[in-house]
């Protein structure tokens, strides 16, 4: 099932509003998302993090130290987390359907939801340490956002077009085999969220409560497969290998395979660069028409408070135009982040997608701009600390008519959710 197929049930109740559009880096993003990073030079992307001092006990393991058990599972390298995000998005205007064109996961006008309950259990391994090591991650997600997001053979028997709204997605799933050659080979099996873009499934990863149209219509949300990652030097990590396809897990729509991988430099203590792609067959029952995505990724932090960031794709693939024909499909979206205080972070994101030949959804060039504030109204204490509330106001502007039932080029929208990482 391609990631077109996988957000059927979103195309049908898009339909109402006139337009059919589709409904989340790495070995370490997908495992540090939960840290509650709301700052950008903090982002989580995959490939192996740079050692950073170690960020202080979540509620749950607080708890657990209480009690004596968080001093065994540290022996055993053992972390058990998770998160919960509530939202709310307004139209300005009252669209056809109660729809928010061209959003992911805040794509229903006035609706309070429920976006994810989320847990988690991971052991982290470093080969680089001269001996073998087995971890991995086990994510579980229930709430709104795991009815776009689930994958061919795993709870896809529900999705927008049927169940209920909350759903359950087991969203990571991987084992994580440590090897010691050369600097540490980790081998990763399982599934996974994907090494493309810069926004993450998890919301502790991002600064902004909506999401761009690059993660929601240029890249996968997930993987299931197998991948290599190995640290060059200090500086450069290569990760590769092969996966199922875009949203195939247990069930595949092709039986064939796409080859993924990452280059992660860091080219200073200020900038990083990530260099990604993604080659397969991805169309039901097609095995020659190859989709392709490249993925660039820059992140600068300028100083202890502003922190910027980019992100670019280019896709394209083989009879996958609206007309039939080939397909391309780009865009690039920036993000700046200024840190007032420890209650305080200013964010903000731009962007411009093109999907003139229809194989996204879209069938036109978009823009949006959002502005959004991260508030941590008890930032000083060791527990409140994890309650973020983030409002923000988002303006979409389109070449073509898409929005409000295709009547209108633009839509202004206000959206806030509160987000607490224990």
């Amino acid at each position: 099932m391609s990631r077109l197929t996988a957000r059927a049930g979103a195309a049908l109740v898009l339909a109402c509003a006139g337009v059919v559009t589709a409904a989340s880096a790495s070995a370490s993003r997908a495992s540090t998302a939960a840290t509650d990073s709301f700052t950008l030079s903090a982002q989580p992307i995959y490939a192996q993090a740079e050692a950073a001092p170690a960020p202080p006990r979540k509620p749950l393991m607080a708890a657990l130290d209480k009690m004596g058990a968080a001093k065994t599972l540290d022996d055993w390298n053992i972390n058990i987390g998770g998160l919960v995000e509530a939202g709310w998005t307004y139209n300005f205007d009252d669209p056809a359907g109660g729809i928010n064109v061209g959003r992911v996961f805040d794509f229903e006008d006035q609706d309070p939801t429920l976006d994810q309950l989320m847990v988690f259990v991971e052991r982290t391994v470093d080969p680089s340490k001269g001996k073998f090591d087995v971890g991995g991650r086990m994510e579980w997600m229930w709430g709104g956002d795991a009815r776009v997001i689930h994958s061919n053979g795993l709870f896809d028997h529900y999705g927008l077009a049927d169940g209920p709204d909350e759903q359950f997605d087991l969203t990571q799933l991987y084992v994580d085999v440590g090897i010691p050659v050369g600097n540490g080979l980790t081998v990763r099996a399982g599934k996974f969220t994907t090494l493309l873009g810069y926004e993450l499934i998890n919301p502790s990863g991002n600064a902004l409560y909506s999401h761009s149209y690059l993660f929601g219509f240029a890249i996968p949300f997930t993987n299931t497969g197998v991948l290599g990652i190995y640290p060059i030097t200090d500086k450069v990590t290569v990760t590769a290998g092969i996966t199922r396809g875009w949203e195939q897990s247990l069930e595949d729509n092709n039986d064939s395979i796409d080859f993924m991988g990452q280059v992660k430099w860091v080219a200073s203590d200020k900038v990083t660069l990530y260099f990604n792609g993604i080659t397969g067959p991805e169309q039901t029952d097609n095995d020659s028409n190859y989709r392709t995505v490249l993925d660039g990724i820059a992140t600068i932090a300028v100083s202890d408070e502003l922190s910027l960031a980019v992100n670019g794709d280019f896709g394209w693939e083989a009879d996958a135009a609206a007309d039939g024909g080939s397909a391309l499909w780009y865009g690039v979206a920036g993000y700046a982040g200024y840190k007032i205080s420890d209650y305080f972070t200013l964010n903000g994101r731009v962007e411009w997608f093109n999907d003139d030949d229809g194989a996204r959804g879209l069938g036109t060039n978009v823009y949006e701009a959002t502005f959004g504030v991260a508030i941590r109204p008890m930032g000083a204490d060791p527990i409140g600390q994890n309650l973020v509330i983030r409002p923000e106001v988002r303006y979409d502007y389109s070449d073509d008519d898409i929005f409000d039932g295709a009547t209108q080029n633009d839509q202004w929208t206000f959206g806030v959710d509160a987000l607490f990482t224990f």
